[in-house]
């Protein structure tokens, strides 16, 4: 009896076997590809879904700041450098850029190639010109292509001293492309002709930096979007539609600066989930 509780003893002791160990590795590397998948797409629903609630308490912020103040902040990035052109990224590869709006885009849709440079001038334009001004926008800054941080670079302001109304000239980014004007105003802007040419809305974009009025009386700062690392400019962007007859500008949308919209951004979080159709 001794002995043989003593053998038994000994079998308990010796552990696995190396073919039991083999089942085991195998059993756990499977499990590792079922999970690190998943990890992954946790990782991008998270950043979508922050992104998506970012976007619409910044729309209500600006509203707010809107309501308290009776204009909107001034301050906000011009998203044009000091040169007059579009701040756009410094290479044609998003992996390898140092500073600029975000080379890759919304399915393929950059947020660089859906804006262009506009000038409004109180002569030429004055209704135009009107329409921005009265809204609030004292000055805006404009953007360094020195400066180390893409984030931090709205550094110029613009007009540099007084204000609009005794500058005359106002550069600012147009939205343009067709992609994102679908997106921020679904019905079409207003047209006298049903042309381009013959718009009395237009819509134009400015980054909420860090210089931003709203920034301690609305907002605690200025939010980037997550992962952003400053080589790229990764802020959120506001889009406001002026009017021909100089009305005051009106805020339709708030976006990334990938170009994604609140609607985009929670299509993004929904098809990054287990049964989406977007995986990772």
């Amino acid at each position: 009896m001794l002995q043989t509780f003593s053998r038994r003893r000994v079998r308990a002791l010796a552990g696995f076997t190396l073919i039991e160990m083999v089942v085991v590795l195998v059993i756990l590397a499977a499990l590792a590809g079922l999970v690190i998948p998943q990890i992954a797409m946790l990782g991008r629903s998270s950043d979508m879904a922050a992104s998506a609630k970012t976007q619409a308490d910044l729309a209500s912020n600006l509203q707010l700041f809107f309501v308290l103040q009776k204009r909107y902040p001034q301050g906000l990035d011009s998203l044009v450098d000091g040169a007059g052109a579009i701040y756009a990224s410094d290479t044609t590869d998003a992996t390898t850029q140092t500073r600029g709006l975000p080379y890759a885009g919304a399915d393929g849709t950059r947020m660089q190639d859906q804006i262009a440079v506009t000038t409004l001038d109180s002569t030429t334009s004055a209704q135009w010109y009107r329409s921005f001004t009265r809204s609030g926008f004292d000055y805006i800054f404009n953007h360094s292509t020195t400066a180390a941080n893409s984030n931090n670079s709205g550094v110029t302001r613009f007009p540099t001293t007084g204000n609009f109304s005794s500058s005359g000239t106002i550069t600012v980014a147009e939205v343009t492309g067709t992609a994102l004007l679908a997106k921020l105003v679904p019905q079409g802007l207003a047209s006298t002709d049903g042309t381009a040419a013959g718009r009395i809305e237009r819509v134009v974009a400015l980054g909420i930096g860090p210089g931003n009025a709203a920034v301690s009386k609305t907002i605690t700062n200025a939010p980037t979007y997550p992962g952003a690392d400053g080589r790229y400019y990764g802020r959120y962007i506001a889009f406001f539609k002026i009017y021909a007859s100089g009305e005051r500008a009106t805020l339709v949308g708030v976006g990334d600066s990938y170009g994604r919209t609140p609607d985009y951004t929670q299509q993004q979080f929904n098809e990054s989930l287990p049964d989406g159709g977007r995986q990772g």
